[in-house]
């Protein structure tokens, strides 16, 4: 009976979550269901770390988590985010017959929040709330990048990088320097390294405080596209990213400052 009780009370929280207009404190919670604060802080204590709910560090406040878009699409009227990178999205598979994505780091883990799949020649089914590769995938290395050390290799785990395609960097020494130049240019490359013959280019999102939320990421199969350049695939992504990061608050000085691709670059 206790444990129905819970799993009807974190339901209930959840739903009072999803419709709230606004990211909800403990007490705002337990005033709204009737329910002592003790309760409601276990409850949100294993819904954050479930990734059902996020918590902001800053006002200590909740909001519905990017786990929960696996199991439907819920929060997407009311996180902001998600909101303002949609657009932006479609307009890359609809305009530009590109596969786009929008990704965070929940639970220590590389989540796809978004994924809209163009009508061009290859289409890359990635559903929300599935995982992927960090060290494989453009929006991986993005996320990664400006990051410790420290930080990265918790986030890669203990276990040897694995190799999901030939071209995939699998030497942390390797993907450390090539997470240092992401950082540098503002946007990292992915050249076949998640799946044979895919290029895909990312871009990071950073929220009000300058860091870094979320990363935008398209993918092409430049075998099928040869008339895409890579130039202007960077350009694309970067400025869906810096328009998303603006639209969320961030002060056009933080943004990241984008280096051009060199001429003759390699996206085989």
């Amino acid at each position: 009976m206790a444990s129905n009780q819970s799993l009807m009370r974190g339901l209930a929280v959840l739903e009072l979550l999803d419709e709230a207009n606004e990211p909800l404190g403990i007490r705002d919670i337990a005033r709204t269901m009737e329910i002592s604060p003790t309760i409601v802080q276990r409850l949100m204590h294993s819904l954050a770390d479930a990734n059902f709910a996020r918590k902001d560090p800053r006002t200590q406040k909740y909001i519905i988590g990017y786990r929960a878009v696996a199991l439907g699409r819920a929060m997407l009227s009311d996180e902001r985010l998600v909101g303002t990178a949609m657009p932006e999205l479609r307009a890359l598979a609809s305009d530009h017959h590109l596969n786009a994505f929008l990704s965070v780091i929940a639970g220590g883990e590389l989540t796809y929040v978004l994924a809209e799949q163009s009508a061009g020649p290859i289409a890359i089914k990635s559903k929300p709330g599935s995982k992927a590769a960090f060290h494989a995938t453009a929006m991986g290395k993005a996320l990664l990048s400006g990051r410790s050390i420290e930080e990265i290799d918790a986030l890669l785990g203990e276990e040897p990088l694995s190799p999901l395609t030939a071209k995939t960097i699998t030497d942390r020494d390797a993907l450390h320097a090539v997470l240092s130049r992401a950082d540098q240019q503002g946007y990292a490359l992915a050249f076949g390294e998640n799946l044979d013959g895919v290029t895909s280019v990312a871009a990071r999102i950073r929220d009000a405080e300058g860091d870094v939320i979320a990363a935008v990421s398209i993918a092409f199969a430049p075998s099928l596209q040869p008339t895409v350049q890579l130039a202007d695939i960077i350009r694309l992504v970067t400025d869906a990213a810096a328009r998303i990061s603006t639209a969320i608050g961030c002060p056009e000085e933080t943004l990241d400052r984008i280096t051009p691709v060199l001429e003759g670059a390699d996206v085989a």
